[in-house]
């Protein structure tokens, strides 16, 4: 008989105030927690295939925290004036971390890997720390493709239609083998609580722009380094070609792996095999742990 699931919502306050929702899976007191950032066009739910995967064949031992970006889901957006940065996502990260207990590892996907070396940047000391670094479909810079050309990201003010957005999510998170598109949970984005959010054209693109600067620096690269990182890639990626995630695996002196037959929704589409580099970090921290006899 499998023990009922042990979740708990939580509220997480940001740097400026704004509320954040999170929900831990396991126990608070485990010795292990995984953190998950998910990517553009989704939120929380995302990670649920992944989470549950983990939890039934860790038979519970670990903790698991997914949280819903500012601005998607049942999160609220950035206070009014204040610039929606990446700066501010990471910070958001970097508070949500404070909840997480013992090893801890990081799993990102997409463009929210773009934010793991720019937290690692402002935070150097408390990412040597973790246990780990897992980041799913990734790259070292913002991933054109002919999905996120001009025609959906324009240079002017004026917001992207709801159909041009739409558009793009589908193209980001198509099916390679079925060719048709995960529904849930990216068109969620913004549905509930929307006095506390942007319309979901101005919010997406505060979100593009916050994104497309992004690029791994030298100064991330030499931290990240110091940091067991996985990176791993669908072979089907249209978004991020594996050649692209290798780079960035090679720039960060990361493991990497490319699966077959999966695209840019791994975590969410193969959780069985998206959970083996996320298995291996808390293995590496496990071993640590041993080596240090248990004073970590």
């Amino acid at each position: 008989m499998i023990a009922p699931v042990d979740t708990r919502s939580f509220s997480v306050t940001a740097r400026d105030g704004a509320r954040l929702w999170a929900k831990r899976v396991g126990p608070a007191s485990a010795p292990a927690s995984v953190v998950y950032v998910h990517g553009m066009f989704t939120d929380s739910g995302y990670w649920n295939p992944l989470v549950q995967h983990l939890h039934h064949h860790l038979d519970g031992g670990i903790a698991q925290i997914v949280y819903d970006q500012r601005g998607h889901g049942r999160s609220e957006c950035h206070p009014p004036k204040k610039p929606f940065s990446l700066t501010v996502l990471a910070d958001d990260l970097d508070s949500v971390l404070g909840h997480a207990n013992g090893a801890v590892v990081v799993a990102a996907h997409s463009m929210a890997a773009l934010l793991i070396p720019h937290w690692a940047a402002r935070n150097p000391r408390r990412a040597r720390e973790l246990s780990g670094i897992v980041l799913f479909n990734a790259c070292p810079e913002f991933p054109y493709t002919p999905a996120t050309s001009r025609e959906h990201l324009p240079a002017s003010k004026r917001c992207p239609s709801p159909e041009a957005l739409e558009e793009l999510g589908n193209h980001l998170y198509a099916t390679p083998s079925t060719s048709s598109w995960l529904r849930p949970p990216w068109r969620s984005l913004h549905r509930s609580n929307r006095r506390k959010r942007l319309p979901i054209g101005a919010a997406t693109l505060a979100e593009l722009s916050a994104y497309r600067p992004a690029v791994l620096t030298p100064e991330a690269a030499t931290v990240l380094r110091a940091i067991p990182t996985w990176v791993v890639t669908g072979q089907l990626d249209p978004v991020v070609t594996p050649s692209r995630s290798q780079q960035l695996a090679e720039r960060i002196w990361a493991d990497y792996d490319t699966i077959p037959g999966a695209g840019h929704s791994l975590p969410h589409a193969d959780p069985d095999h998206a959970s083996e580099p996320i298995l291996a970090a808390l293995d590496v921290a496990y071993r640590a742990y041993r080596h240090d006899g248990g004073r970590s």
